[in-house]
């Protein structure tokens, strides 16, 4: 009794999940740092992985920006490997689709912005001490949050350097310092002007920025080193300086190089300045191997750490945060034991305070310990590549989880290369790299470097079934094949093998779907509707099965089975929009037109938000011939998305439909010119 209502409970908070992705990805989008965007997740990442997976295979099929969104956010910020392996074959299901997903990490607000956006008041802090304590503790987390001052001036040289804003970048160099080479700060703005020309530099990106050792006393004059970790486009061979040496690696694909630097700064009168660069990464390299292994291994045990903690700061209730607007503030009370229960209650504010900053800071410092981290097995692959083959998935996996995506396929050309055993696997993880650096370019709208790796995906795959004919690569052959529309036969062949197995649950649903999608591309409606039949006993839930079951019966003139199969449909899942536009459709077939503006007002109001639905009262409307309400019912689509490509055709069906029921050139018919001249005849 207990499993079973376990099971219901889990199967609710699943659905629950699902028909409220929409808001979870608006939430996402106007997320403004980490805090909030984790915040958003917040009741995906609090259900078991069991429940994060499930959820995620319900997003694959929900072919939507906001659902690519969701799993995008997922697939970079998810603690768990499992989680991110998920995510990262649905976004290939929604690529697939042309469904690319937009959500990007957010750039982080300072907290004393965040709390000016917050409170539209102009207090004063001397005047309202609630206020001013509020405020402090913003600025204290935000002082947390960005490490102490003098690493504040290195992330200014870098966020001036990046954006090739070179006389900005000089103003945070020492008088003496060694980067400037005895150069004023005019002729030094001027010489990187002249080399970022020739180097082509581009795309600057800042991974992180942060002391090399943790600081025992914050008030001490005495110079510091400041770590420092980015990448660029730059053109091969070109001239190095000190805060653009010999990189680490370097990706052929696009020409982006990796750094690792360390900056001296000290105080120059009230100022934190920067005094000279070393190459950080370069002094790695000249550890011994064991050395360098050791390192990898304690980088390992502090990101658990860090991850569990983020984890339990999530899954915590969150501190109530009083009203800054209406709350009271209390007049000074004499009594000295209340005097001792404030005391006592500051004291554990100020902790919870600490807590909270903290745990603002950890996601950030996951990123930085995982992009320091591969430096170390960057060291190791250029001691000897072949020593270490289990490293390179580690490296790829790690490259994957901070979403650096050209750097894993990095390591994913350098596994095929030097770990023949692994062959197989390491060209699948390659076929992934380029297919995900192709949605990247898509996204950016470079097209031509989009189409670039995309042309590399299926050959690599196609090298990957060479090696090792696993079903996991003939299953990814096949479904890339479908999904770019060629070589069907080639395609449902790789199936077909795939199914001598073994195979796992999710293996047996991604073949049953191929050869689903297949028989649908070849307009075998029967074949089709087969599949999707078998694939509803091993997945019931499946509401998407049910929707292709109901359009097929519909195709295939099996009306009741496919009104039947289109309200379990709904059933499992009211958002699922298409479900409601088909039956609608079904019942105007049937003549039944009550029946199809009931769906289809249903379908609003279930979906206020979602402009196909309005598109497809409008079609209802238009069926009985009423114009107005249909012209209203688009309206109110066009204001919601006026680049659906549904409510596009839908609009043009209408134009076509009026100019039809209107006389040409507007001319009055019969009965108006009758009227009209009945009204002459009155007149004289």
């Amino acid at each position: 009794m207990a499993d079973h209502e376990s099971r219901t409970h889990s199967q609710d908070n699943a659905t629950s999940l699902v028909q409220n992705y929409h808001t979870i990805a608006q939430q996402l989008k106007i997320s403004k740092d980490l805090a909030q965007t984790n915040a958003a997740l917040e009741p995906i990442q609090n259900q078991p992985v069991e429940e994060q997976i499930a959820f995620i295979k319900a997003m694959g099929k929900e072919n939507t920006v906001e659902a690519a969104d969701v799993v995008q956010a997922l697939h970079t910020l998810s603690p768990d490997k499992e989680v991110r392996k998920e995510a990262r074959r649905r976004l290939i299901q929604l690529e697939g689709k042309d469904v690319y997903a937009e959500w990007t990490l957010p750039s982080t607000l300072t907290l004393t912005e965040a709390l000016e956006r917050a409170v539209d008041l102009e207090v004063d802090d001397s005047e309202d001490p609630f206020f001013a304590s509020l405020k402090s503790f913003f600025e204290d987390a935000e002082t947390l949050l960005k490490g102490p001052a003098y690493a504040a001036v290195v992330s200014d040289f870098l966020d001036a350097w990046g954006e090739g804003n070179y006389t900005v970048a000089a103003t945070s160099l020492a008088s003496q310092s060694s980067v400037r080479n005895h150069q004023s700060e005019a002729d030094w703005a001027e010489s990187r002007e002249a080399w970022a020309s020739q180097a082509q530099v581009n795309n600057f990106l800042l991974a992180f920025v942060h002391p090399a050792a943790e600081d025992d006393d914050a008030n001490t004059s005495s110079p510091r080193i400041i770590e420092a970790a980015f990448s660029l486009v730059i053109q091969p061979g070109s001239a190095t300086l000190p805060e653009c040496p010999q990189p680490t690696l370097t990706f052929e694909g696009t020409g982006r190089s990796w750094f690792l630097l360390g900056f001296t700064v000290a105080q120059e009168g009230e100022q934190w300045l920067i005094q000279d660069i070393s190459n950080t990464a370069a002094e790695i390299l000249t550890l011994d191997d064991a050395t360098i292994v050791e390192m990898i291994h304690e980088i390992d045990e502090q990101i658990a750490k860090e991850s569990e903690e983020g984890t339990a700061a999530i899954i915590e209730e969150e501190p109530e945060i009083p009203n800054v607007v209406d709350a009271d503030v209390d007049e000074p009370d004499d009594d000295d034991e209340d005097d001792d229960e404030d005391d006592e209650d500051e004291d554990e504010d100020d902790e919870d305070d600490e807590d909270l900053a903290g745990a603002l800071g950890q996601m950030d410092t996951v990123i930085r310990l995982v992009t320091k981290q591969l430096h170390y097995y960057d060291a190791l692959f250029a001691h000897d590549p072949k020593l270490y083959p289990e490293f390179y998935k580690e490296a790829f996996d790690l490259a994957g989880s901070i979403m650096d995506i050209e750097r894993a396929a990095l390591y994913a050309q350098q596994f095929v290369e030097h770990v023949p055993e692994e062959r197989g696997s390491a060209l699948r993880n390659l076929a992934f790299s380029y297919h995900a650096l192709a949605a990247e370019y898509h996204n950016r709208d470079d097209h031509e470097s989009e189409e670039r790796f995309l042309s590399l995906v299926v050959p690599t795959i196609r090298q990957a079934v060479a090696a090792d004919e696993s079903v996991e690569n003939q299953i990814l052959l096949a479904t890339i094949l479908i999904q770019n529309e060629q070589d069907l036969d080639e395609a449902e062949s790789y199936l077909i093998k795939a199914q001598r197995g073994p195979l796992s649950e999710d293996d047996q649903v991604d073949v049953l779907m191929g050869l689903a999608e297949i028989a649908m591309q070849r307009d075998d409606h029967e074949a089709a509707l087969q599949h999707f039949q078998h694939l509803s006993h091993r997945s019931p839930e499946d509401e998407q099965v049910w929707y292709r079951i109901g359009y097929l019966q519909h195709r295939l003139h099996h009306y009741k089975e496919a009104i039947e199969a289109l309200k379990h449909s709904i059933e499992l899942q009211p958002l699922l929009t298409e479900a409601y536009t088909e039956l609608a459709s079904l019942y105007l077939v049937q003549d039944d037109v009550q029946q199809a503006l009931s769906i289809a007002r249903e379908g609003v109001d279930v979906n206020s938000d979602a402009p196909d639905m309005y598109a497809t009262l409008a079609l209802v409307y238009m069926s009985t011939n009423d114009f107005r309400s249909a012209n209203r019912a688009l309206t109110q689509a066009e204001s919601l998305d006026e680049e659906d490509e549904f409510v596009h055709e839908v609009r043009q069906r209408y134009n076509a439909e009026m100019k039809q029921h209107r006389p040409s050139g507007n001319k009055p018919n019969q009965k108006q010119k009758q009227k009209q001249k009945q009204h002459k005849a009155k007149k004289r």
